[in-house]
């Protein structure tokens, strides 16, 4: 019984760490595509920061419960798990020639996001925790959305 448990917490503590390395990852993209000369848009800047702010948040969380579960967040990001090749895919993707490249290198970046924490969420996680990835993956989506609507406005004046 007590290895069941254990490997079910390392399991957890395992998917809570892809999921920051997800975030870390996510921070560094938004602020690239935040200082690239090819982003005048003040507000698509600001769009992105607040992606990276968010991000940040979503790592705090993240750590906290790491800690609380008896664990050892993740700091860096580092080429691990299954989840963390989602975002990976995506985040190569940020040297398009133009804002409207960078917004849609973002825009493939944040599904693969929401990807992964879906697939989060199939795992078998307690309650609290289920109810935190879930309430970051509905941020995600708002997000997604905020860069659909960016994207709109961009294609509109170009």
């Amino acid at each position: 019984m007590k290895s069941k448990l254990y490997a079910s917490g390392k399991k957890t503590l395992h998917v809570l760490n892809d999921l920051i390395h997800i975030n870390i990852d996510r921070v560094a993209g938004y602020e690239k595509a935040a200082h690239e000369e090819k982003t005048p848009e003040s507000d698509l800047r600001e769009v992105f920061y607040r992606m990276a702010i968010e991000s940040r948040s979503y790592i705090n969380d993240l750590h906290a419960q790491v800690i609380r579960l008896g664990g050892v967040p993740v700091t860096q990001a580092t080429i691990t798990g299954k989840l963390y090749l989602y975002w990976l895919e995506g985040k190569n993707r940020f040297d398009g020639p133009d804002a409207a490249s960078c917004l849609a290198a973002c825009l493939a970046s944040q599904e693969a996001t929401e990807i992964a924490y879906r697939q989060a969420l199939e795992e078998s996680l307690p309650q609290d925790l289920h109810f935190l990835i879930e309430s970051q993956l509905w941020s995600l989506e708002r997000a997604r959305q905020r860069l659909r609507d960016m994207q709109s406005r961009l294609n509109k004046t170009t």
